[in-house]
């Protein structure tokens, strides 16, 4: 995948660093997201990559570049190409990406919101994407997936949610 760097890092955040931890009934249940895992270079539950440090900036979820550059990563949904009929999927990966790729059915920064506990903010918020659908944990790296339907795209997936957790410093 050619990638380009086209977002540098801001001088002021509009919000704090956070981390994104997920919430489920299985063993996907408080593991931290990962910028990328260990089969891919999308964001997974499990493995090797650097677990992620996240703020928004102009209404966009931004990662920090875990080497400490000036780049950050973009968020992406990286739904799949079905063909000249078929359009762009309804599913895909999450990932972080220091710039933007050549998936043309790739959704690049935007999209993704924080959705605050109802009972009380100080608890944190769930992250979603354009508020339907879901995120799923998948295979055995838990990969982390966007589905508009359960029943969209693999089918060895779990449901999570994915909620911020503050960085202390």
């Amino acid at each position: 995948m050619k990638l380009r760097r086209i977002y540098s890092r801001p001088k002021r955040r509009h919000t704090s660093v956070l981390f994104v931890s997920s919430s489920a009934d299985s063993d996907s249940n408080l593991l931290p997201l990962h910028l990328n895992g260990a089969l891919n270079a999308f964001s997974a539950l499990t493995g090797t990559g650097p677990i992620g440090q996240f703020f928004y900036y102009q209404g966009r979820l931004t990662a920090l570049d875990p080497e400490g550059s000036l780049f950050n990563y973009l968020t992406t949904f990286g739904s799949e190409y079905l063909g000249p009929s078929g359009g762009c999927s309804t599913y895909g990966s999450l990932g972080f990406f220091p710039g933007a790729g050549s998936n043309k059915c790739a959704r690049y920064g935007t999209g993704f919101y924080l959705h605050s506990n109802e009972e009380n903010s100080q608890l944190g918020a769930t992250l979603v994407y354009n508020w339907v659908g879901g995120f799923y944990a998948c295979g055995s790296a838990k990969e982390v997936v966007y589905k508009v339907h359960e029943s969209d795209g693999r089918d060895d997936c779990v449901p999570i949610e994915l909620n911020t957790v503050p960085v202390i410093n």
